[in-house]
């Protein structure tokens, strides 16, 4: 049957320290008995009662001047007796938990022991164990004295009872650990959770765990769904604008086509273009966070691709770097992070290279240009969505501030990272960083 925990988790937290500290009384009881636990037998103290009863009859049956060497012949392995008149040995049974049950097993072993007067006491050996002496009063005032040897073990030294309580406190700690750890999973859960809403497929939420965490699960299962509700809308709202606006753009062209002014016809021409650039960067951003399973590419193949494409429409590009490079990613990510940062590149400066390395366990791909870059204080700002930078355009047109913003989205899909840097050329250096899988 299964014991009801605490629901709430201070409940949950209390009862693993409880449970830790009685671990560890139970774990300081077991190194105290370990260090003093006794070496005689049941046997040996049986012998020992034996010998006793048979002792007192001896020295009652005998004349005092014979008693002691009679008394010492009853001596065994181990065991030794003796006779005396009169003796100064002090109890010490009271106050110690091993003489006081010695003392009552040998009175259920022999009876006539829980009758008489019987002192014990401990004293170190000389190979470092403690013997047992005791002494039995007879019905005349003397005494039978008795030894064993060893009766404890030698006492534990310092640095091994150190170690022993530290080991007891390292596995108390982590077992306590492993405990924590399962309280604080659902935590942990939800955080994933956190992570991932917006992410591709929406995560289920599971509700479990102590009342303060299901209380927070459920509030957060209500707030993803309208996060992800507003989100899906704005997206959809978002793309059903740009898709509308392609069918007017085009009509726009036809009749720039049909003026007779050539340079209003320029203009025209190049504002439509700019819109249309802008509408198609709005639509990319949009589904930058877009599900994509991960498989098997030659990256190398894609970014060469990406070049000549490019240079077969008039940029200046090169590629340095290996033939081929297999790797396991998502291609259409990748594809649309380089292609921003080849059309930004292209679009600001004369020249450009493209490098594609391997180091260590990373795969790196840098945009390198000749252009004007993006100051240090700028970089951080021109990731966001939506920023225009004050850098004269080239070539291109303007801006629609999205480029970047897209990089980075699709570089976070591949669990990447982009780095902006100053080029070798003098221009910017646009690096992204993949594991290697």
């Amino acid at each position: 049957m299964r014991l009801p925990s605490p629901r709430t988790m201070t409940g949950r937290i209390a009862l693993i320290l409880v449970a830790a500290l009685l671990l560890e009384l139970l774990g300081n009881i077991a190194i105290a008995a370990w260090q003093e636990r006794e070496l005689i037998s049941t046997e040996k103290s049986r012998r020992l009662a034996e010998r006793l009863v048979i002792a007192e009859r001896l020295a009652m049956d005998t004349p005092a001047g014979r008693r002691q060497r009679i008394i010492a012949d009853l001596r065994t392995d181990g065991l030794t007796f003796n006779w005396v008149p009169a003796t100064v040995l002090v109890d010490s049974s009271a106050s110690n938990r091993q003489l006081r049950a010695l003392k009552g097993r040998l009175g259920e072993m022999a009876p006539r022991l829980a009758e008489v007067e019987m002192r014990l006491v401990t004293v170190v050996s000389p190979d470092g164990k403690r013997d047992l002496i005791g002494t039995m009063r007879l019905a005349d005032g003397s005494f039978i004295t008795f030894r064993v040897s060893p009766y404890l073990n030698a006492p534990a030294p310092f640095v091994v009872v150190m170690a022993l309580h530290l080991l007891l406190i390292v596995a108390v700690f982590g077992a306590a650990l492993l405990v924590v750890r399962a309280v604080v999973r659902p935590l942990r859960d939800l955080a994933d959770l956190a992570d991932a809403t917006g992410r591709g497929t929406p995560p289920e939420v599971t509700i479990g765990g102590p009342v303060e965490v299901q209380r927070v699960a459920v509030a957060f299962a209500a707030m993803q769904a309208r996060l992800l509700r507003i989100m899906n809308d704005h997206t959809q709202a978002l793309i059903a604008v740009s898709h509308d606006l392609r069918t007017p753009i085009q009509r726009l062209r036809l009749r720039t086509a049909l003026l007779k002014e050539e340079e209003a016809q320029e203009m025209m021409a190049r504002d439509l273009a700019d819109i249309e650039r802008f509408i198609g960067s709005v639509v990319s951003y949009m589904h930058g966070n877009a599900s994509e399973e991960a498989r098997l590419v030659d990256v190398a193949a894609i970014v060469m691709t990406a070049v000549d494409n490019a240079a077969d429409a008039g940029a200046s590009i090169d590629y340095q770097g290996p033939d081929e490079l297999v790797a396991r990613l998502q291609p259409l990510a990748l594809k649309r992070a380089l292609g921003n940062l080849i059309e930004n590149a292209i679009r600001y400066a004369d020249t450009v290279r493209v490098i594609l390395i391997t180091q260590a366990d990373e795969i790196i791909l840098s945009v390198e240009d000749d252009g004007p870059g993006i100051p240090p204080a700028d970089r951080e700002a021109a990731c966001l969505p939506f920023r225009r930078l004050m850098t004269g355009l080239r070539r291109g047109g303007e801006s629609t501030g999205l480029g970047l913003a897209i990089t980075k989205a699709a570089v976070a899909s591949l669990s990447g990272s982009l780095l902006l840097d100053q080029s070798p050329r003098g221009g910017l250096a646009a690096s992204i960083r993949l594991p290697v899988r």
